[in-house]
């Protein structure tokens, strides 16, 4: 049993015809730490979770990236789970207080993320059946090649059907939210008739459709279906209401793009971990104040001079603001190697700081940036260098944090 006091949700703005599609500078890991700090603005978390199917890397793990980008200390515990909607269920009714669990999916059927952040009290969340079966209608191999058995007779009678008649549910169960198929595909033997439901297979749909049934104060079962397996939890309300917050912007079409091949930069590691804590982190170097030297923050952090000659080399890392204004701003329409262009960049007054930064533009069209637009510095994966995601910041026009739209 576990007890839900927040809930946020990231949803990229692009699309493609009416689905929701990823930009070329995000994946599920960005999309990740989006949802997470709308879900622990605070970074309050003791722990965190991350389930999904696509892991920007396999090997050499994704928690300091995560952690960085949600502005969480590096002792912080983070376990990565490799699965859909039921793992997600299941991580969600057993997360121990001051948990956060995060969905993300990257692909073609869906492309967002969803968190939620577990407290002392709350909605709760109690586990109440499950049965894991094989019926592989859609394998995957690990070059990623993909094999689908397309029979919706069989997914319906044996997927579905023959797993709930498992479950040993008695009764007529109310259904809160359904995700996976259809709320009238459950059958008489529950009540589905104010469920809300996501027949998408995706991770994050099962937390999306849990502030969804929070708002609408459903109480009742909530099942999370994949194939033939499917887990079931019960949702019950105390006096402590989650906070919800959906980090979802209006949606515009992808603009197109082109990627010049050729000889990209490739990665120093050396480099990559001198940068890592002050870029992933957004974070400034402050000194202390002596003749020559004083307070103000430095980024990127590096050292000084003082009036004697002396080099100061100590100081401490302050975090920045996550909000700016353009300053000025210039379009790059020459194709560079492995950058998607034409691109965008702003130079970004941050506010209530004296430290301007050169960031790339993202989450609008190429261009249409302008002078004294205010918006938000984002996590987004800056390029790939020798196969490893390499990530930092960027700036989006328009946008306030966690997704309130100016």
């Amino acid at each position: 049993m576990s007890h839900v006091i927040s809930i946020g949700s990231y949803l990229p703005p692009w699309t493609n015809g009416s689905r929701r599609i990823k930009g070329p500078d995000e994946d599920a890991l960005t999309m990740a730490v989006a949802a997470g700090r709308a879900a622990d603005p605070s970074a309050t978390a003791q722990r965190v979770v991350m389930v999904s199917r696509n892991f920007p890397l396999l090997e050499g793990g994704n928690g300091a990236v995560l952690l960085a980008g949600l502005s969480l200390a590096a002792d912080i515990a983070v376990t990565e789970v490799l699965g859909g909607a039921p793992a997600v269920l299941d991580q969600a009714t057993r997360a121990e207080p001051g948990t956060l669990l995060i969905a993300a999916d990257d692909n073609d059927a869906a492309a967002g993320a969803a968190a939620l952040l577990t407290g002392d009290s709350g909605a709760t969340l109690t586990p109440a059946a499950r049965q894991t079966r094989s019926l592989p209608l859609l394998a995957r191999a690990d070059d990623g090649t993909r094999h689908a058995y397309v029979d919706p007779r069989l997914q319906r009678e044996v997927g579905v059907r023959a797993t709930l008649a498992r479950l040993g549910l008695t009764g007529k169960s109310t259904v809160a939210a359904v995700s996976g198929i259809k709320a009238t595909q459950l059958g008489r033997d529950f009540d589905a008739s104010t469920a809300v439901e996501d027949a998408s297979v995706s991770g994050a749909a099962v937390i999306r459709l849990l502030a969804d049934a929070i708002e609408k104060g459903n109480a009742g079962l909530v099942l999370a279906i994949e194939q033939a397996t499917i887990n079931v939890a019960e949702l019950t309300f105390t006096e402590r209401t989650p906070r919800i917050l959906r980090d979802e912007a209006p949606t515009r079409e992808l603009p197109n793009a082109r990627v010049t091949e050729g000889v990209g930069i490739p990665i120093s590691l050396a480099a990559y971990a001198r940068a890592f804590e002050p870029k992933l982190r957004w974070e400034a170097a402050v000194f202390d104040e002596r003749p020559g030297i004083d307070t103000a923050p430095q980024f990127p952090p590096r050292l000084r001079v003082d009036d004697a000659g002396a080099l100061a080399r100590d100081y401490r890392f302050a975090p920045l603001p996550r909000t700016g204004t353009v300053y000025t701003h210039t379009t790059v329409r020459i194709p560079v190697p492995d950058l998607p262009s034409p691109y965008s960049l702003a130079l970004v007054q941050l506010e209530d700081s004296p430290v301007r930064v050169l960031l790339k533009v993202t989450g609008v069209p190429a261009g249409e940036t302008t002078i004294g637009q205010p918006g938000s510095v984002v996590l987004r994966k800056i390029a790939n260098r020798s196969g490893i995601p390499d990530y930092g910041y960027a700036f989006w026009p328009g946008r306030t944090p966690q997704g309130e739209q100016s």
